[in-house]
């Protein structure tokens, strides 16, 4: 009896959850919290009135089920959502539950959830919501009310990230006409298109059907898919990247050692260049201190760096994280936390830490107790 009644309530909610109307719109709250979807971006990012709090990596719906475009507003929320697939048994919370451990419901039946495939965060795969990592859509869900503005954007697919440097997104669902025209334009514009040779710019054009991609004369570093610069020199051999970039990103110190003439971080030398005051490291040597892996695409002259880590009070602790895209963990010793082997970064509060997750870097910025920078 006891089940059939706990039953009948799962039913109540996922109709609820599910088959709510369309949303009345009100106005955009110019000081409160609102939601910007782009979907070429996979990204979502959270503003407080005109100020960008965070941006998260999502996964939208594919070309046969897209993501609906428009303006909407949060109009219910679930924590722990049960999954009413159709024509199926309800899926209760759990491993087997797509949505994951948060709802928010901004469009007939279209949500904005966690997850239960973290490889699939970044991609254009589901059925028309919106997919989170399951920390990040808690951390959103505790700041998005009902009421707050979602905007589901189809635009921006071509971004100036650096002096001579375009960021182009693919054009998931081919809504883009003169999509390529547009680009050599802005190439043009830019003073690159003839400094790319002919056959690099047709790799760069041919790899954009499948990726975002970078258009720049130079190799272009990418972080966790996220670029990070193109202020580069490639002598045949080895890839050097400004220190500086290097520096700013990870929170290390790479210096220039005058008595042996070369690059150092860490104690250890690094293959470096020296021109006025820059400092190009190579980026193989700079993995092989720090970690991660590097792999290359050379047709587009795209060097990848994959790598997941965490800075304590801005410098570089380490990048030995378990299970970043789930719920990461640190070696506990790193950070003098109670308890032995690894420890989880939702419970360094307990601890007196601070913490922030950027997944969408592939980070983590941890702060000890009364640390004030």
């Amino acid at each position: 009896m006891e089940m059939k009644k706990y039953l009948r309530t799962v039913l109540i909610l996922g109709i609820m959850l599910v088959c709510q109307p369309a949303p009345v719109l009100g106005k955009e709250y110019s000081e409160g919290y609102r939601i910007v979807i782009n979907i070429p971006r996979h990204s979502l990012t959270l503003f407080l009135g005109e100020n960008k709090i965070k941006t998260y990596p999502v996964a939208v719906g594919k070309p046969g089920t897209a993501t609906p475009v428009g303006s909407f507003s949060i109009y219910n929320r679930a924590v722990y959502p049960v999954w009413h697939p159709r024509s199926k048994d309800p899926v209760l919370p759990g491993p087997d539950n797509p949505l994951g451990v948060r709802w928010l419901g901004f469009y007939r039946g279209y949500g904005i959830h966690g997850n239960n495939d973290p490889a699939s965060i970044g991609k254009s795969v589901s059925a028309g919501c919106v997919r989170m990592y399951n920390y990040d859509v808690e951390e959103l869900y505790s700041m998005a009310d009902i009421g707050v503005p979602v905007k589901v954007e189809y635009q921006d697919l071509i971004d100036i990230v650096d002096e001579g440097v375009l960021m182009v997104y693919c054009d998931v669902y081919e809504r883009q006409k003169g999509f390529r025209n547009s680009i050599t334009r802005e190439l043009e514009k830019t003073g690159i298109l003839d400094k790319i040779p002919e056959k690099k710019l047709e790799c760069l054009f041919h790899a954009l059907s499948k990726k975002p991609v970078v258009f720049s004369d130079k190799w272009v570093l990418m972080v966790n898919g996220e670029y990070l610069t193109a202020d580069t020199i490639y002598d045949r051999t080895m890839i050097f990247v400004n220190a500086d970039d290097l520096n700013s990103f990870f929170g290390i110190c790479i210096e220039w050692d005058d008595r042996n003439n070369t690059g150092k971080l860490m104690g250890r030398p690094v293959s470096a260049y020296k021109t006025g005051d820059n400092i190009y490291a190579s980026i193989a040597d700079v993995a092989g201190i720090i970690g991660g892996k590097l792999s290359a695409v050379p047709d587009i002259e795209e060097l990848n760096y994959s790598i997941n880590f965490v800075k304590l009070d801005g410098k570089f602790l380490t990048s030995g994280v378990i299970d970043f895209t789930t719920r990461p963990g640190i070696d506990a010793s790193l950070i003098g936390a109670d308890g032995e082997g690894y420890v989880y970064i939702d419970n360094l509060d307990k601890e007196g830490f601070r913490y922030n997750i950027f997944s969408r870097k592939g980070y983590i910025d941890v702060f000890s107790p009364g640390y004030q920078g």
